[in-house]
């Protein structure tokens, strides 16, 4: 792995907010970054190769916007950018090919080498625009902002299609399941909540950890909060799903023990998301931001027995206020750990189509190029002639036990969560002040980055294969207390009790993680 902090003045100097990669052309990508100086701007990335520094070269300033943008997304299919920020507007970009007579060059396009044309502005939010995130079929797409609300769009008519107001304070994540079925919002009023696509209809409300009966008798509270509170995180909460739709991986999750909080990222298995199978702690600030990398990896010992019904395994970045992880679902400890790459707080993370380059974007007005070896993250997973056809298979819901259920809808080889309960319960902030921007500082050439690579030491133990809520014993609750030492809880950790003492005999160099204790 190689990093480098290229000495661009990215947005003059200003903070960026956001970046988003799309192939370009070969091994050329094509990124789009936003920030404070209200213009969206594209690069041509060719990262590193052999002993050459990676080539970044200005493409176009894209300038609609009257103040700060917070995010750029580009669609699945690479034809459309999305913009929003400050102004509460929303932009759809696309390039134009043939420059026209509206293309009349001035100042601000005549260096461009790329001509875009926003061809359709939507605006629909009171304040500022935090995240967009686009449907799989680049159809539809979600903004979150800061009046509270999520809004889903049509992008061919420019109509809203849902208004999502169950929040009662700013929404600061959303994302569209890559499956299409799910929508999924963060906020600071301490909630994650599940919605049923396009549909708009609030499926789960997730904001506490519960104790069971059990671990109630050791003591403490019933239940705690899931999620840190307002401002912890700066200015963005965003979540992202695994490329198959098999997890749902949310950042600003915290542990309260008897000692401390604890700042975490939370897994959430598709089967079930009311409350999270397991949780990565780690991280000595809030966790920002999470990114998945798209491209699926075969398992590293692909003889032995995994934790996870999946034929693959699949990487994604999670990002602090300081310092980024790189994890894979094969294990519960980081593949590598990058710190002391900033001044300011860290704000977005962006993965190349290919997994090689992950970006970084910062507070401090600068950009971060983490670039990965071929097969450093490990062989790309390639599909069995049996599996092309179906290769989420494991996602497919029990239909012996959806029999039981009343009614249920489908979505994409997906069942409906309706029958799970419809809440709507709304958490208040304990703080109504957002955080005042600072200024950005220019690094120090001589500041040096900290890398470490881990060592594997444990395994994820879930198992999406059905639509309905699974086994106590399999999925635990967190407790804000010390390991409860009740027999009955069954509160062992992550794993199933019965497979756990198996692998632990099998193999005794697995570290088993209380989910009730953290182990920093």
């Amino acid at each position: 792995m190689k990093i480098a902090i290229p000495e661009i003045a990215w947005h003059n100097k200003t903070p960026v907010f956001s970046a988003d990669f799309t192939r370009k052309d070969g091994e050329q990508w094509r990124l789009a970054t936003a920030g404070a100086d209200s213009d969206v701007k594209m690069w041509r990335v060719v990262p590193h190769r052999e002993n050459k520094e990676a080539d970044i070269t200005f493409l176009s300033n894209l300038h609609r916007h009257t103040n700060t943008v917070n995010c750029v997304r580009f669609s699945p299919d690479g034809a459309i950018l999305a913009s929003a920020g400050d102004d509460g507007a929303m932009f759809l970009w696309h390039e134009k090919y043939d420059r026209g007579e509206s293309m009349l060059a001035d100042d601000e396009t005549a260096d461009n080498k790329e001509h875009w044309v926003a061809f359709k502005m939507l605006r629909g939010h009171i304040e500022d625009v935090m995240d967009l995130s686009w449907s799989p079929d680049s159809k539809l797409i979600v903004s979150g902002s800061i009046d509270n609300s999520a809004i889903i769009w049509d992008v061919k008519t420019g109509k809203k299609l849902c208004l999502l107001k169950e929040h009662s304070h700013y929404v600061q994540g959303v994302i569209w399941d890559p499956l299409g079925y799910y929508v999924c919002t963060l906020s600071s009023d301490r909630s994650l909540l599940v919605y049923e696509g396009s549909l708009g209809n609030l499926l789960h409300t997730v904001s506490k950890y519960h104790k069971s009966k059990e671990c109630k008798e050791e003591g403490g509270k019933l239940s705690t909060r899931m999620f840190v509170e307002e401002g912890a995180t700066k200015y963005f909460r965003r979540l992202d799903f695994t490329p198959d739709g098999a997890f749902l991986i949310v950042p600003a999750g915290q542990v309260i023990t008897q000692d401390d909080i604890h700042y975490t990222t939370l897994l959430f298995a598709r089967s079930n998301l009311k409350r999270p199978i397991c949780h990565l702690p780690g991280p000595k600030k809030p966790v920002c931001a999470v990114k998945c990398c798209p491209v699926l990896y075969s398992y590293r010992q692909p003889n032995k027995e995994h934790r996870t019904t999946l034929p693959y395994r699949m990487v994604y970045a999670v990002a602090s206020l300081n310092e980024v992880f790189v994890y894979d679902t094969e294990q519960f400890t980081p593949i590598c750990t990058v710190s002391d790459i900033h001044y300011a707080c860290i704000t977005d993370l962006a993965w190349s189509s290919n997994g090689r380059v992950l970006l970084v974007t910062s507070y401090d007005g600068f950009c971060t190029l983490l670039t990965f070896d071929q097969d450093e993250l490990g062989e790309t997973y390639q599909y069995k002639s049996s599996e092309v056809n179906q290769p989420r298979m494991i996602l497919k819901p029990d239909t012996k036990s959806h029999k039981k259920k009343k009614k249920s809808t489908t979505g994409r080889g997906e069942s409906s969560a309706k029958t799970e309960g419809n809440s709507s319960n709304k958490n208040k902030s304990e703080n109504e002040n957002p955080n005042t921007k600072v200024d950005g500082r220019t690094p120090d050439k001589s500041h040096d980055s900290k890398a470490t690579i881990c060592d594997s030491v444990s395994k994820p133990d879930s198992n999406p294969s059905s639509n309905t809520e699974p086994d106590k014993k399999t999925v635990i609750p967190i407790s804000d207390t010390n390991s409860c030492n009740s027999s009955s809880c069954g509160n062992k950790g992550i794993f199933n009790p019965d497979s756990d003492t198996q692998t632990s005999q099998s193999n005794p160099g697995v570290r088993r993680i209380n989910l009730t204790k953290v182990d920093g």
